[in-house]
């Protein structure tokens, strides 16, 4: 299928790096907000006082509404003017934070969550395509995607700092309302970016999106209430799902992914290798941060001090990630970057509290480094493996991946009630669950990627 682009998206084919560093502040925001909510969460749980569930819900639903919208938004990308779904998706995500900031319960704080995720799955995408659009397989390309990843890791630095310093001196709220003023930044820097329109022929699959959210919804849903539903809202939800599930496959695709995208065997194993990655990190740090607050005695700031070495690690090495990619192959590079986060998280489940935070924080450093080799190398893989009219669907898929996997990670810690909740509970059974969900997604990303291509799988 041919992509045709307009001239003004000829101009863009060789983007200044200060450009393409403007456009990615986009996922500054979404880093942020990321990892915000590991140090927003001990206040929140205080003013609110939410069930298990719902504790874990305002913790994921951002996960849920990025990623049931990503294949949608990766369409509009692949179809309409990259900018202006830009600009859309930012100005939807300060919304959503300001929403954040006034909600008067635990409620209005999910559904401002829910309406940043939405703004976050049209920004990325398009960010991802204006960034790489013209540029050909190699090193230019490879810079191009990791001073994407790159930005998103400085977002997530900051928002362990910012907000959790704004949580300790100012309250929770403080630290969603000082997003608006950085979207702000963000529409002003980039408002002469010039457009760059791509027009692809199809439908866009609005039903299978909404399919999609609600599925995902339904499914983390019932994963979190295996420990305290009954057998009957267990057994009808799950019906439902398959139900759900079965009619995204027989319409072609999965929410609007087509097979021609998530069939190709390193795209699918390298949106399992980026799943298990969130996972198992964000599983670990909801788990590891309600310890070091409920259990450790430790404020907003100083759990986001304890973190930071994890992003600040994953920005120094993200140049090296990329040319690690470029020597030993994509494969290798993020069985490396797994089996480093894995034996980390094994490391922490293992430290006391008191004077071993010094531990902690080389197991943050060292997170951090297999982060910056992961990323880097299944985005490459997958990008690689697609032609240029389907990137910008692929990256919808990619991050879906990821934030499917962050959602999944935080259902399963609430499920197996390994979630610190007071004084005594212990962080090292979540971390183990943690470890073991890379070492699991690890596997399958590996044996999907040495499958076969389904027939039709290459068709553009």
């Amino acid at each position: 299928m041919p992509l045709e682009t307009d001239d003004r998206a000829a101009q863009l084919r060789a983007l200044p790096r200060t450009r393409t560093l403007v456009v990615c502040l986009a996922l500054f925001l979404e880093g942020m907000s990321s990892s915000a909510i590991n140090v927003q969460i001990g206040a929140v749980e205080g003013e609110f006082a939410p069930g298990p569930v719902e504790l874990q819900l305002i913790a994921g639903v951002f996960l849920i509404s990025y990623a049931g919208l990503l294949p949608l938004a990766g369409q509009l990308v692949d179809r309409s003017n990259r900018r202006t779904l830009f600009h859309l998706g930012v100005v939807l995500f300060g919304l959503g934070s300001l929403a954040c900031a006034l909600a008067p319960a635990a409620a209005f704080l999910v559904v401002g969550r829910f309406t940043q995720g939405a703004g976050a799955a049209l920004s990325a995408p398009a960010a991802l395509a204006l960034i790489t659009a013209g540029l050909p397989e190699g090193p230019a390309r490879n810079r191009a995607v990791t001073a994407y990843g790159a930005m998103g890791a400085v977002g997530f630095s900051t928002g362990l700092v910012v907000p959790g310093a704004l949580v300790t001196a100012l309250g929770w709220r403080s630290s969603f309302l000082v997003l608006v003023p950085i979207v702000l930044l963000v529409l002003a820097a980039t408002w002469r970016i010039p457009p760059s329109v791509a027009h692809r022929s199809g439908r866009l699959d609005l039903p299978g999106a909404l399919l999609l959210t609600v599925a995902l919804g339904l499914a983390l849903s019932l994963v979190s209430g295996v420990g305290s539903l009954t057998v009957g809202p267990l057994g009808a939800g799950a019906g439902v799902l398959v139900l759900l599930v079965g009619v995204l496959v027989r319409r072609g695709g999965v929410g609007g992914i087509p097979r021609s995208t998530f069939g190709r065997p390193r795209v699918l194993g390298a949106g399992l290798g980026l799943a298990a990655v969130f996972a198992g990190v964000l599983s670990s740090m909801f788990v590891l941060s309600l310890d070091l607050q409920a259990g450790g005695g430790m404020d907003a700031y100083e759990v986001g001090l304890l973190i930071l070495p994890q992003p600040l690690a994953f920005s120094a090495a993200s140049r090296a990630g990329a040319a690690a990619v470029g020597r030993h192959g994509p494969g290798r590079t993020l069985a490396v970057g797994m089996l480093l986060i894995a034996t980390s998280l094994v490391l922490l489940a293992t430290v006391t509290r008191g004077p071993s935070e010094v531990r902690i924080l080389i197991a943050m450093a060292v997170i951090g480094i297999g982060m910056a080799l992961s990323f880097p190398a299944a985005s490459i893989a997958a990008i690689d493996a697609t032609p240029e009219a389907l990137r910008g669907t692929t990256a919808g898929l990619l991050t879906t991946a990821q934030n499917v996997g962050g959602a999944l990670g935080l259902a399963v810690v609430t499920a197996l009630d390994v979630v610190p909740r007071e004084h005594g509970d212990s962080a090292t059974p979540g971390l183990l669950v943690a470890a073991a969900l890379i070492v699991g997604g690890g596997l399958a990303a590996v044996v999907a990627a040495r499958m076969r291509a389904p027939e039709g799988a290459h068709a553009c």
